[in-house]
């Protein structure tokens, strides 16, 4: 008999102290299982009644940032400090900033994550919703912090390489004649500032030669086309360069 209260009084006790972390858990749970579904609504709201069982477990809080993240990034970065844990938390908040437009504290959070590639991810989602000002303003935070030494000027490369891209990209989507002209005049600077950071970059060469042939400096254009031949004699982009510029490979030297 005594052996019986025993179990009960221990049975009692256990669920006096850990109900609460067990439904907890069943929240968490159950909002994963949405989340996976691709129901972020549902995913959010279990995890806030999980909170509300246990208002500082981690996972609760990081996955509750998740499940927010793009309708309420500020709830989602407050989440994400909370959680407080550690590189993939810094990355999410990451994310969370790039999403209210603080690109500086997002590159912040990225390179101190380690996770620079993300960056990236979040450039071609902004430009993506035709955000191109907001993903050129990201690519240059990142390129603004990695530094000056030759692999980070490599990266450097790539990163207006990037830009340059996304210019010529906002250029065609828009209608202002204005910004047109500016995004162009912009675009041919970066591609410029790449190559002559990567000169032996083909891509790179290319892309200023046929930007500075469109919208530049024809001569300019030549001259970049012919560093491409150059390198890389009868390379049929280089060649078609030229011959819109109405210059034979072998009459621009």
């Amino acid at each position: 008999m005594l052996r019986w209260l025993l179990i009960v009084a221990l049975a009692i006790i256990a669920v006096i102290f850990l109900w609460r972390p067990a439904a907890a858990w069943w929240y968490l749970d159950a909002g994963n299982l949405a989340y996976m579904r691709g129901d972020r609504v549902t995913a959010a709201a279990y995890f806030v009644q999980g909170l509300r069982f246990e208002p500082d477990w981690r996972a609760l809080l990081e996955d509750h940032g998740r499940a927010v993240l793009d309708d309420e990034p500020g709830v989602a970065l407050a989440d994400f400090k909370r959680a407080d844990c550690g590189e993939p938390c810094t990355a999410e908040a990451g994310d969370a900033q790039s999403r209210l437009g603080h690109f500086d504290e997002a590159v912040n959070d990225y390179l101190a994550s380690r996770a620079v590639e993300r960056v990236g991810a979040t450039v071609d989602r902004l430009a993506g919703e035709a955000r191109f000002d907001d993903a050129i303003a990201l690519e240059r935070a990142l390129a603004s912090r990695l530094g000056t030494g030759m692999l980070a000027q490599a990266d450097v490369a790539s990163a207006d390489f990037v830009i340059g891209g996304l210019d010529d990209r906002a250029a065609k989507a828009t209608r202002d004649a204005a910004k047109t002209s500016a995004y162009r005049a912009d675009a041919i600077r970066s591609f410029k500032h790449a190559s002559q950071l990567a000169p032996f970059n083909e891509g790179y060469l290319l892309s200023l030669g046929f930007a500075e042939s469109s919208w530049g400096d024809k001569r300019a254009a030549r001259s970049a086309f012919q560093k491409v031949l150059d390198l890389h004699p009868h390379q049929s982009d280089a060649e078609r360069g030229l011959a819109q510029l109405g210059v034979r490979n072998d009459d621009s030297n």
